[in-house]
């Protein structure tokens, strides 16, 4: 049948167009003459690709683009597409005229143009992402290496607060816990501790953040597993355990115990031999908790410094001006008139007194390390309620002034008996998350009362942003925190809510975005403990 004008036309405007997508194309695109392989056509990035002129490509067999190693490699994949008409993706070798040598990835397809079929291959240099890929894994074998010669199990599970992945578990770590025959799916490492997978827990919670629990199983045997989080970029949560078996270590400390039971009958050289062996198991786990320790202190003393260092700065900008006023020839008399130095005189006290008081507060927890160093017992004091919300506030003025409106709606207080030193920290957390919450200019409300039940609450309340319900679930989680990675610990509210519990108070939280959030503290007047 003769084709019309106008069909004609829109077939050689469709080819046309077909040109100029190809030679515009970023990749090598070749077609080939699907009866003898030779390149028909071929677009401008090809000539890059191969190292040869259009010319040079027009009519020469596609397999001669390969090294003489895959010509016959090159040849089946041509008959086969020919064969089947199905396409292909795979990665071989081009050389250049130069004898250099690149990976390609090659994409051939039959397709059918202008009522003719030919082969159509797009080709991509993936030579630098080949090398990559390969010191990729070179890296990953490595690593995996040296984690399989650790001497502790190490377990690595992804997506863990929804259908956790195991990403990694190194050889130690399958020795302690797999066996084809009662754990083909390999996970008693990372389940829950049920009753049908051990007869006893305890968790443990270090202050710097790192989750623990023992687990004892029902063949004896009793592991330690410390738990670590970490938030990736693509805000997939990844959960590290590192996993001990203490099973002898246990023992060794209950044989300690029943041998110190008997010092009263054993000799002299024996009751000495033990008290050396208690003294140093003794020593061990108070380095081991001062150790836990370490990371909570550096997290309470950031906020005190933080005054100590902007207060100093403006101090030496006041006192470099008055000592330049001082040595100026234009300098009026009587010098003591000068309202200017009397401003700056009332200015460097009051900025005196804050330094003061964040030292004393730096003091104070360094002298609280000291203390649990030595063993001894911390004593608790009476507190008044109102002068460590007033001593809190003046360390954290400098994230409040001229920012956030301060509203103290103080009650009449009795004092309360417990470790000042630990309630000034809740204060801080709290009302330094308020800041942080409020983006502009905004409000926080301090209210303080008693109830009948002789107990004092104080309300923290800021009209921030808000959180949502998920986050308000986990906000004294370990480890929790919206500021990103990188920013925050999650350890300030968590270490909050572990000081009111110790002081057998409750905190509570409400929240609502774009509503802010209120912190209600309540504790007794009397802590026995």
């Amino acid at each position: 049948m003769d084709i019309s004008q106008t069909e004609l036309t829109r077939l050689r405007q469709s080819e046309e167009k077909y040109r100029r997508m190809i030679e515009m194309a970023n990749d090598a695109i070749f077609s080939i003459d699907v009866d003898n392989g030779q390149i028909l056509e071929a677009n401008p990035r090809a000539e890059e690709l191969t190292g040869r002129a259009l010319e040079k490509l027009i009519g020469l067999p596609v397999w001669e683009l390969h090294p003489a190693e895959e010509i016959g490699r090159a040849k089946n994949l041509f008959n086969n597409v020919v064969a089947t008409g199905q396409g292909s993706v795979r990665d071989m070798e081009f050389i250049r005229p130069d004898k250099s040598r690149i990976i390609v990835n090659i994409n051939s397809a039959m397709v059918e143009f202008g009522g003719h079929r030919i082969i159509q291959r797009i080709c991509r240099d993936v030579t630098a992402k080949r090398a990559l890929e390969a010191e990729s894994k070179t890296m990953h074998q490595f690593f995996e290496y040296v984690l399989n010669l650790m001497p502790v199990g190490l377990g690595l599970k992804k997506d863990i607060n929804a259908t956790p992945t195991i990403v990694f578990e190194n050889r130690k770590l399958q020795e302690m816990f797999h066996s084809d025959d009662d754990d083909p799916d390999h996970n008693h490492w990372y389940l829950d501790c049920k009753e049908s997978e051990c007869v006893d827990k305890r968790e443990i919670l270090g202050v710097n953040g790192i989750y623990g629990i023992e687990k004892k199983f029902h063949d004896g045997k009793l592991f330690l597993f410390n738990v670590s989080y970490y938030k990736m970029p693509d805000e997939t949560w990844y959960e590290l355990q590192m996993v001990q078996d203490i099973t002898d270590q246990r023992k060794m400390e209950n044989d300690l115990r029943r041998s110190n039971e008997e010092l009263e009958s054993r000799v002299e050289d024996r009751t000495r031999e033990l008290r050396q062996k208690q003294s140093a198991l003794a020593q061990a786990e108070k380095m081991a908790s001062l150790g836990q320790l370490v990371a909570g202190v550096a997290h309470e003393i950031n906020t005190p410094l933080g005054a100590l260092k902007s207060n100093n700065d403006l101090f030496n900008r006041y006192f470099t001006r008055l000592f330049d006023r001082l040595l100026s020839d234009d300098c009026p008399e009587p010098i003591r008139n000068d309202p200017d130095l009397k401003k700056l005189y009332e200015n460097i006290s009051n900025l005196t007194a804050v330094n003061l008081t964040a030292l004393d507060r730096i003091v104070a927890i360094v002298n609280s390390l000291r203390l649990f160093a030595r063993l001894d017992r911390a004593e608790k004091d009476s507190f008044d309620i109102h002068k460590g919300l007033e001593s809190t506030l003046t360390l954290v003025n400098h994230q409040l002034k001229g920012r956030i409106e301060l509203i103290r709606e103080y009650g009449q207080l009795p004092s309360i008996s417990c470790f000042p030193n630990q309630i000034n920290q809740v204060f801080m957390n709290i009302l330094v998350n308020a800041s942080q919450a409020i983006d502009n200019k905004g409000t926080i409300r301090i209210k303080t009362w008693y109830d009948k039940n002789k107990r004092v609450i104080i309300e923290f309340s800021d009209d921030g942003q808000g959180m949502e319900p998920k986050v308000v679930e986990r906000i004294f989680d370990p480890g929790f925190t919206t500021k990103g990675s990188g920013i925050g610990t999650g350890l300030g509210l968590s270490i909050v809510h572990q000081i009111i519990t110790d002081h057998d108070g409750t905190i509570e939280v409400t929240s609502s975005p774009e509503q802010g959030t209120t912190f209600k503290i309540v504790l007794p007047v009397i802590n026995n403990h």
